[in-house]
Order: C-alpha cells, then structure tokens, then sequence
C-alpha cells in the first residue's frame, strides 16, 4: 500500500523533529568565564579533570571553553588573590548565566570558587 502525499510529509516532519531533538542534545557548548575585579590572581580551572593554571592573572579576564560534544562535562573555576583586592566572578554557558561567585582578600589570603556541569 502506497501511503498519501499528506501522510509521507507528515511523517517526514515528525522524524525531522526527532533528528533535530537528538542532535540538538549532543551538540557542543561554549563555557565562558568572566572574571573582574581588583588586585591579581592565580587562576585554576579544571575541565572533565584536566586542569590548567594561570599563575598571575589581573583582571579582566575572560576564557572561552568549547566542551565536548556527548556526555556530561564537569567543570570548577578557582580564584586565589595573590594580595589585596576584591574578586567578581560569573560563568556562562552558550551566554546563559550559570552561577556566579564574589570575595575579597588581603595580604594574599582568600579564594573564590564556581563549579558545575553540563549535559
């Protein structure tokens, strides 16, 4: 049995959608970092347990992060003042704030932290 020009398009809209839904899921993210502030820094980030160290950073700063493309990423941000001054902290991924962090610190003391994850 032939199925009817109406039925083959509506079949081929519903499994177009399913496609896009599917691959609309694993497609890749950008996590983005913003850091501002006043002083310098040491900055750690470490994503899917590959961390990387910036060891005096002054703001600011900003990092751009491509995650992969299946599965969950998991990722953190530390900031550690490297003598006095404040600390403003905001993570986005694909520009959609994700969650932020604030702190000061004096005489090289004091850290700031972000984590999270992403499906």
């Amino acid at each position: 049995m032939i199925a009817s020009g109406r039925w083959t398009r509506s079949l081929a809209a519903v499994a177009a959608a399913v496609l896009l839904a599917a691959c609309s899921s694993e497609k890749s993210h950008t996590l983005t970092f913003d850091v501002t502030g006043e002083g310098s820094f040491a900055i750690t980030y470490v994503i899917n347990g590959r961390s990387t160290t910036e060891p005096q950073v002054s703001p600011p700063w900003r990092k751009d992060i491509t995650l992969a493309e299946q599965g969950e990423d998991t990722w953190s941000l530390s900031i550690r003042h490297l003598g006095a001054g404040s600390v403003s902290a905001v993570a986005y991924v694909d520009g959609r704030l994700i969650t932020r962090t604030a702190g000061s610190g004096s005489s090289g003391g004091g850290t700031s932290s972000l984590s999270g994850s992403v499906d």
